[in-house]
């Protein structure tokens, strides 16, 4: 049974009885032989899951929803200890009254991975629903779909997450917030190997994850040694018309997400750079339905770090950066550096734009992307060089996470601390920036003021000036 984050003392007392199990399960696998010689489709989807899976716990658990590229569908996830159907019941508000089957899936580890797809969803409803195998059903879980492309949307984003403390205090903001959804930039649970921090994690997130779609890229602690990137492209489903759970992207509202891979390769003519290319093309000629795009992956293209042997900057930005441009991206958020940073609209690090009056809090279309770095979901921080380049608008090394809202002609994004504070905040606007009024007198600032002084000064003169007619 999948229930709680195990101790160290219960995962051992598993271990035992998995191994107590070895001489029966091999015998079974024996007597089952002469099934599987004449059921094919039974054979391969027993001999692709270890054998313990033959008979392990049905009790479905892990659960996680994701987006398709489909508005109107849900994926759902989860994961038994062993072989089972895979079904969902789901419906509007309390009505279960609709089921889909999804597959089975595993890796080298002793647990079953399930995906289904839940189809004809409204958008800005509310759906309950519950998975299983038919007889054995987790709660029902809720969760509310997303808004239409002319809606406005909110978004939480952040990388770097783990079961530290400070992880728990940004599982906490989500559960607290109204976001439609998250993105997590790599570096998900720091299994680093272990399989069963994987399964840890997934328990301890499931009140967010199961009602609230997480949608993420892999980090360099996903590529886990023996088990490479298994466990991520196991675990997770997400959409992708390139067959791959590395790169995919997806609309939301009034916003295009294209999620990339900077642990695979991006040079040009690679087959994600390519990907990436005919993505953020189609989305670039379809601003009038998504006006935003933003871009998240895990090593950052501009990063004041300072230390090589730990970036690939450099790189990152001579492969991508022109096509970031050449499209018109608006934001990119990146993790791997545990601190947060916001440069100004930057290319070839030369800073393109300072905002409405310089203040570097207001943009209207700045000619290239505005870059974050936001590593600040769990782990230790990182210091950051003390010369701050050019390009750096402004950083502090801190725990907190991004909430981004965007409708058809803004994008507001602020990094809130896990203190509450209000570390950094900006607009991006598609139409001219309001001018704020001068506090004191309510009238414009700056040149206009004095104009209007002047006009006020001379009517007055003329008034004085002007003979009388008595």
């Amino acid at each position: 049974m999948i229930s709680a984050p195990a101790s160290s003392n219960s995962r051992k007392s598993t271990t035992i009885r998995a191994k107590s199990l070895v001489l029966p399960q091999t015998l079974a696998l024996l007597l089952l032989l002469p099934l599987l010689v004449t059921i094919p489709s039974a054979s391969a989807q027993l001999l692709s899951c270890p054998i313990s899976t033959l008979f392990g716990d049905d009790q479905p658990g892990m659960v996680h929803i994701s987006m398709t590229q489909d508005p109107t569908e849900m994926q759902v996830s989860w994961a038994t200890e062993g072989q089972t159907d895979s079904e969902v019941e789901y419906g509007l508000d309390d009505n279960l009254d609709q089921t889909v089957s999804g597959v089975e899936e595993c890796y080298n580890y002793d647990m079953v991975f399930h995906t289904a797809t839940m189809t004809g969803l409204a958008a800005d409803s509310n759906y309950s629903y519950r998975v299983g195998d038919g007889s054995v059903w987790t709660p029902t879980f809720n969760f509310n779909t997303l808004p239409s492309p002319a809606s406005s949307v909110k978004f939480i984003a952040f990388g770097d997450h783990g079961m530290s403390d400070e992880a728990q205090q940004t599982s906490e903001k989500i559960l607290q917030s109204d976001a439609d959804f998250l993105i997590l930039s790599g570096d998900i649970s720091y299994a680093n190997g272990d399989q069963s921090v994987w399964d840890d994690y997934l328990v301890y997130h499931e009140a967010s994850m199961a009602s609230m779609p997480w949608m993420m890229v892999p980090g360099n602690h996903e590529n886990e040694a023996s088990y490479g990137f298994d466990a991520y492209e196991t675990r997770f489903e997400f959409p992708s018309d390139s067959n791959s759970d590395f790169w995919h992207s997806f609309d939301v509202g009034p916003v295009h997400f294209a999620g990339i891979s900077t642990e695979h390769d991006f040079s040009a003519g690679s087959t994600q750079y390519q990907w990436l290319a005919q993505d953020l093309a189609k989305a670039n000629a379809n601003r009038e339905q998504t006006p935003w795009l933003v871009v998240f992956g895990h090593k950052p293209m501009y990063t004041s770090h300072g230390d090589n042997s730990h970036d690939i900057d450099d790189q990152i930005r001579n492969e991508l950066e022109p096509l970031f441009v050449e499209q018109g991206v608006n934001l990119v958020i990146w993790g791997h550096d545990h601190f947060y940073e916001r440069t100004w609209p930057v290319l070839n690090s030369t800073v393109q734009d300072r905002g409405v009056n310089g203040n570097g809090l207001d943009f209207s279309e700045p000619g290239a992307p505005i870059h974050i770095i936001a590593g600040t979901a769990g782990r230790g921080s990182y210091d950051y060089a003390d010369d701050k380049p050019e390009w750096v608008y402004y950083r502090e090394k801190s725990h907190g996470i991004l909430f981004i809202t965007a409708d058809s002609s803004t994008m507001s994004v602020e990094y809130e601390t896990h203190a509450g504070e209000i570390g950094d905040a900006f607009t991006l606007y598609k139409v001219e920036p309001p001018v704020e009024e001068d506090e004191e007198s309510g009238l414009l600032p700056g040149p206009s003021l004095l104009l209007m002084v002047l006009a006020f000064t001379l009517a007055a003169a003329r008034g004085r000036e002007k003979p009388s007619r008595t």
